[in-house]
Parts: C-alpha cells; sequence; structure tokens
C-alpha cells in the first residue's frame, strides 16, 4: 500500500480553509422598509432656497422614520419570544437608515408662507437582532473547544459554521472508518503501519485542526460581536427579557412535601 496521506491532506485542508466561517455584522442585523407620506414629509425654507425646503423634507421624513422604526421594532419583539425595552429602543438601538428613496415631491407655497416641499419616502432600517447577539455573544471559547474535542464539527456547529462542521466531520469519520477497515484487513505488521500512517494520523491531524479552528473562530467571532456591540451601544446583560424558554425541558416529581396540619412528604 502505496503513502499517499501528503496529497489526501492537502486535497482536505484546502476544503476546509474555503469553508472557513467568519462572523459579519449583517449576520446579527434585521431590517425593514418603512413607507412616509406627504403628511409626514415637510420642509420649508425662510430664506426661500427650495433646496434648502427639499433637505429639511428629507430630514422629517428621517425623523418619522426613525419613530416609526422604532414603533416597528417594539411591537415586533411583543410578537416573538422575547421583549426589548422600551428605553433601550429609544436611546439605544441606534436603528440606521441605509437606504432612502424620494418616490415624489411636490413644490408648493401657501398664502403668505415660505415656500414648502412634501414628498412620499421609501426608506430601510436596519436594527441588530438582539436575542440572536446575545446568544452568541456569551457563547464561549472553553464551549467551542470541549465540543470539538469531542466530537469533530460540534464546536463548529457552535460557531454557527456549518458548511466547516459538515467538511470536518465528514473528513475525520471518513479517515477514521477507513484506517479500521484497513486495520482489520491487515495481514502484516507492515500492513498495519501503512493502515496507521495513510488513515489513522490523517484523522488525528484533522482532530487537531479542528479543535484549534473552532477556539480561533470563537475568538476572532467574539471579537466581532464586541465591535458590533460597542457601535450599537450594548450592554448585552440587561437589553431583552425572554419570554419562553428555548430548548426541550423535563420536569421530574420525585415526591412532595405538605406543612398543612403537621409535616408530611409522599410519592
Amino acid at each position: 500500500m502505496k503513502h499517499y496521506i501528503s496529497p489526501i491532506l492537502f486535497a482536505a485542508f484546502a476544503l476546509l480553509l474555503i469553508a472557513g466561517g467568519t462572523v459579519y455584522a449583517g449576520e446579527y442585523t434585521n431590517s425593514f422598509r418603512i413607507k412616509i407620506t406627504e403628511e409626514d414629509a415637510v420642509g420649508e425654507s425662510l430664506k426661500e432656497d427650495p433646496v434648502e425646503a427639499f433637505n429639511n423634507a428629507v430630514e422629517a421624513a428621517m425623523k418619522t422614520g426613525q419613530s416609526l422604526g422604532e414603533s416597528e421594532l417594539i411591537g415586533a419583539s411583543r410578537t416573538k419570544d422575547f421583549v426589548l425595552q422600551d428605553s433601550w429602543v429609544k436611546k439605544e438601538a441606534h436603528l440606521q437608515v441605509t437606504d432612502l428613496q424620494v418616490k415624489k415631491y411636490r413644490f408648493w407655497r401657501p398664502p403668505g408662507e415660505p415656500i414648502r416641499v412634501s414628498m412620499n419616502v421609501d426608506m430601510q432600517v436596519d436594527y441588530i437582532d438582539v436575542p440572536k447577539f446575545t446568544e452568541d455573544y456569551e457563547k464561549t471559547i472553553t464551549g467551542a473547544t470541549y465540543r470539538s474535542m469531542a466530537v469533530p464539527g460540534w464546536g463548529q456547529i457552535y460557531n454557527r459554521q456549518y458548511t466547516t462542521s459538515i467538511l470536518y466531520g465528514t473528513a475525520f469519520w471518513t479517515f477514521y472508518v477507513m484506517f479500521i477497515q484497513a486495520a482489520k484487513n491487515a495481514n502484516s505488521p507492515d500492513d498495519l503501519t501503512n493502515a496507521a500512517l495513510n488513515f489513522q494520523i490523517p484523522a488525528l491531524i484533522l482532530w487537531s485542526f479542528n479543535v484549534s479552528e473552532a477556539a480561533t473562530s470563537r475568538i476572532m467571532g467574539r471579537r466581532g460581536l464586541e465591535n458590533l456591540r460597542q457601535a450599537y451601544r450594548m450592554d448585552v446583560q440587561h437589553e431583552y427579557v425572554p419570554l419562553t424558554e428555548r430548548g426541550i425541558k423535563f420536569d421530574f416529581v420525585l415526591f412532595t412535601c405538605s406543612f398543612g396540619g403537621g409535616f408530611s412528604c409522599g410519592m
């Protein structure tokens, strides 16, 4: 049996590097569109300057959009399994208007009044996904490391690197199963040695890289989330109140005790 450890490892590592996960701010932000009507986007110019009136109307539209965005964010949170605090939304949600399109506008002048402009505006507002952000922000390096040590690819799932998880898990178990088969079919010590060199050692190397990559990705991910936290001025410990518990929960009642009319316990 020939030693083809190097080509196989090279191909495996190339795939893993291509699929490596990175934390992007867009993964933790949501967006929605708001339409502003002419009544809520009006600007005027005391200098009789149409450009100034137009800019003032855009500014009014953005203020209205900010207010509507805050109401939308609070209302949407109450339909899910968490509630955003109103004070945080108004002061620290840091809603961002990322796209603003003036669909229609008109200039007009009331009798004895400055020139005015009213417009219809369509805008996109972005905000951070607090539950998802908080869940990932609280994940630890040891959590990712221990999971990868136990099951290759589990740490990547913990880091939301699903493609990398599949590749690490598939590569490790492929080499490991091939080693077991080669060891069973070995007819001499040399065959067993070749099986170890060709399959067992690559599996161990993949396992070690899997653990290292999970820990490194968690470190880099935490840094990215910290930068995002600072940009949105978040206190991740107090920003939302869960309404329901996620996951599956089992309660076992072994016995009950009563204090009325004397102390007694029973199954």
